[in-house]
C-alpha cells in the first residue's frame, strides 16, 4: 500500500514491524510442534512486544488519534470499519491474555492439552492480526487518506509523538529492538 499521508504511512511501517514478528512466530510454532516443546522465553519476549509495541504503542496511535479524525470526517465506527479494527484489537487483547494464562499454566505442569491450547492460540493470534494489518492498509487507511485534510495530518501527528512520549521516549525503539531480536531467534 501507497499512503498520501504521514499518518497513515507510520502505521504501516509499524505493521511492517508486528508482521515480522508474526512471521517469526509462526516459525517458531513449527518448531515447538517438532521439537514437542514450548521456547517459554521466546513466547514471553512476544507477549511484551504484544502488550507494549502493539497494543500500546501502534493501536494506542490508532484508538486515541487516527480513528477519532476519521469518524469526525464521517467514517462510522457504529456498523463501520473502525468499529471493525477496534473490536479486532479486543480479541487481540484477550488472546494475548490467553496465551499468557496457559503459557504460566504450561510451565508449572507441563501438560500436554496447555501445550495444544497455545499452538492453538498463538496460530489464532497469527491469523487475526494478519487479517486485521491488511484490512487498515487497504481499507481503512485509503479511506481515512481520502477524508483527512493537513490540519487533520498536523493533528494526528502530534497526537502519535504525545502518545510515544507517555510511553517513555525509548519504548518504540526498544520494541523494534525486540522485534529484530525475535526474528533472528526465529531463524536459529
Amino acid at each position: 500500500m501507497s499512503s498520501d499521508r504521514l499518518s497513515s504511512t507510520i502505521l504501516v511501517k509499524e505493521h511492517e514491524t508486528i508482521l515480522k514478528v508474526i512471521d517469526a512466530l509462526d516459525r517458531k510454532i513449527e518448531e515447538f510442534r517438532e521439537g514437542n516443546l514450548i521456547d517459554v522465553g521466546f513466547l514471553r519476549s512476544l507477549l511484551e512486544f504484544s502488550r507494549v509495541f502493539i497494543d500500546k504503542c501502534h493501536h494506542g496511535k490508532e484508538e486515541l488519534c487516527l480513528f477519532p479524525c476519521l469518524e469526525r470526517r464521517g467514517i462510522p465506527r457504529e456498523n463501520g470499519p473502525i468499529g471493525v479494527m477496534l473490536m479486532e484489537h479486543e480479541m487481540g487483547r484477550s488472546l494475548v491474555r490467553q496465551i499468557n494464562e496457559r503459557l504460566d499454566s504450561y510451565v508449572s505442569r507441563h501438560s500436554k492439552t496447555d501445550f495444544e491450547r497455545i499452538l492453538n492460540l498463538c496460530s489464532e493470534y497469527i491469523e487475526l492480526l494478519r487479517q486485521h494489518i491488511y484490512k487498515e492498509n487497504n481499507i481503512l487507511f485509503p479511506m481515512g487518506d481520502g477524508v483527512i485534510d493537513e490540519d487533520d495530518e498536523r493533528r494526528n501527528i502530534e497526537c502519535y509523538e504525545k502518545r510515544e512520549h507517555e510511553l517513555g521516549e525509548e519504548t518504540h525503539h526498544r520494541m523494534e529492538q525486540l522485534a529484530e531480536k525475535l526474528k533472528q531467534e526465529a531463524k536459529q
